[in-house]
């Protein structure tokens, strides 16, 4: 482990924040999100993805059982140790930072059982923190309440739920969502397309449960947008 390296137990950005698994990041994708001047940290073993990528890392958070100690690692980078067995290191990177929001590449992709875990990581911390994951194919905002954006007509779009969420009304999509309750195992709405380009997705009143808006990876921006919006919104 490189000297100078510190074991700090919270972190606090400003910015939104990259965070990266195991699973598949398109390294492009990181780079850019690092040009834009968003942070980064990894989760225990990932780091080595960072570093292989030349990209600074802000922290390594999590058990340490799958970081090797690399020359490479930057002192500047604090490792932050948390040996509790219950959680994930999704999670521990959740739990021991706060920012805006939070870009999550390597969570999903690769492994069912790593994805299943990031989606249960989704469902815990969707409510207080906003979340986007990306693989190889996907996008996956994770929302609350009402939400609206702009597409081209086409576009695939799926809504799911992560607990059962009643849908007041929708526009602009083949399969309405109006008056429905979609709940895993009952009814979900995976696989709609946009029909306009202007889709919205509303919740009924007091409804705040956490739920996926799933798009092709190109349009993470999009993503990225809907969640600082709903930053912008909630701050107010």
């Amino acid at each position: 482990m490189a000297s100078g390296n510190e074991v700090l137990p919270d972190l606090t950005f400003n910015t939104p924040l990259v965070v990266l698994g195991g699973g598949f990041v398109d390294e492009a994708v990181l780079l850019q999100l690092v040009a834009r001047g968003y942070p980064v940290v990894a989760a225990d073993g990932a780091a080595h993805t960072a570093i292989a990528a030349k990209v600074p890392l802000a922290a390594i958070i999590g058990d340490m059982d799958s970081y090797v100690a690399d020359a490479a690692l930057s002192e500047e980078t604090l490792l932050v140790e948390v040996t509790e067995q219950a959680t994930t290191d999704f999670e521990k990177c959740l739990y021991k930072t706060d920012a805006p929001l939070y870009i999550c590449l390597g969570m999903i992709g690769k492994r069912f059982d790593h994805s299943l875990a990031a989606l249960h990581a989704a469902q815990k911390y969707g409510s207080e923190k906003h979340l986007i994951l990306m693989d190889e194919t996907d996008v996956i905002g994770v929302v609350r309440g009402e939400v609206s954006f702009r597409l081209p007509v086409g576009t695939r779009v799926s809504i799911y739920p992560l607990s059962p969420i009643q849908m007041r009304q929708s526009a602009g999509l083949h399969y309405p969502l109006d008056g429905l309750t979609l709940a895993q195992g009952t009814l979900i709405g995976t696989s709609n397309c946009a029909t306009h380009e202007q889709v919205k997705i509303v919740p009924d009143n007091g409804e705040y449960s956490p739920y996926l808006v799933i798009l092709p990876n190109r349009y993470l921006d999009s993503l990225i947008e809907i969640e600082m919006n709903d930053v912008s919104a909630t701050s107010l």
